[in-house]
Formats: structure tokens, C-alpha cells, sequence
């Protein structure tokens, strides 16, 4: 599997929310679209739309007893449309293994993390594919996703 991107001008509509409660992200509005789950840092994972393999949402259980503190910002990104190249078409309704394990970083005054490899390199692709939710690519691999959160 690698990931690609376009640079398209979205206008977002929707917002990722921290669920208190259930310790969880949770992206609003739930987009029904969405048939094939990319998983990463252990039970997190990107929305993605089987027939087009567009990378739409970010979700999953996300204890932050789990989160390790750091001072970080969202990078400056493209906004644009994220794709995940699949080595088999997907199936609706499954999920795939992408990234068994990576930290998750957080900033607790920002309400911002960062899920994977938080250095940036100069020849690394910023992609903002949702709202406040932005990709990191590097040489087709995703290494991070981004994102800015309200806490509910």
C-alpha cells in the first residue's frame, strides 16, 4: 500500500471531537461513504471511500492515558485530496493493517496531536484532507497524521 495526493481547494465542513467519555476521535459529520478502514497507531483509523480510495476521516479508540506530552503545531499543508493505493481492491467493511504501533504525541494547550513520526523533513507532503486533520507523506509511505480536536 503506499498513499498520494492532489492539491484541491475543499471547502471543510466538519470538526474532529475527543470524546471523553469513550476515550475516543470521532469525526462529525459521520460521512457514510466510508467502507474501508486504514489502521494505525494500534486502533485508530482513516475513513476511506472503497470506489474512489479517497482518505476522508479520522477516528478510533484514543485513550490519552496513552498520549505522550509534547510541544507541537499542526505543519503547514496543501490542501487537497488524500489517496490510499491499495495492493488488493479493498472490500467493504473491512479494515486494514497499515502501522501496527505508533505514538501518539499531544499538546494539551493546543488540543493537538500528532499520530506517527512527528519530524518533518523538507521533502516530505503536508496534505490537509479534512478539516484541522492533515497527512504527512514521504515518498508514498504515510509517516503521521495531524490533527486539531474539541474536547466533548
Amino acid at each position: 500500500m503506499f498513499f498520494s495526493f492532489y492539491s484541491k481547494k475543499l471547502d471543510f465542513t466538519g470538526e474532529l471531537l475527543y470524546v471523553q467519555n469513550d476515550h475516543s476521535l470521532i469525526y462529525t459529520p459521520v460521512n457514510n461513504n466510508i467502507g474501508v478502514g486504514i489502521l494505525f497507531g494500534s486502533t485508530t483509523e482513516l475513513g476511506t471511500i472503497c470506489e474512489t480510495c479517497e482518505v476522508v476521516t479520522l477516528s478510533g479508540y484514543a485513550p490519552k492515558t496513552s498520549w505522550l506530552r509534547k510541544k507541537i503545531n499542526l505543519p503547514k499543508a496543501k490542501k487537497g485530496c488524500l489517496l490510499a493505493h491499495f495492493d488488493d481492491p479493498p472490500l467493504k467493511g473491512t479494515c486494514i493493517d497499515y502501522a501496527s504501533y505508533w505514538d501518539t504525541y499531544y499538546d494539551e494547550e493546543k488540543q493537538v496531536i500528532c499520530i506517527g513520526d512527528y519530524q518533518i523533513h523538507g521533502d516530505d507532503d503536508c496534505v490537509e484532507f479534512a478539516n484541522n486533520t492533515i497527512a504527512t507523506l514521504r515518498n508514498g509511505d504515510l509517516i503521521a497524521i495531524w490533527a486539531k480536536f474539541n474536547e466533548i
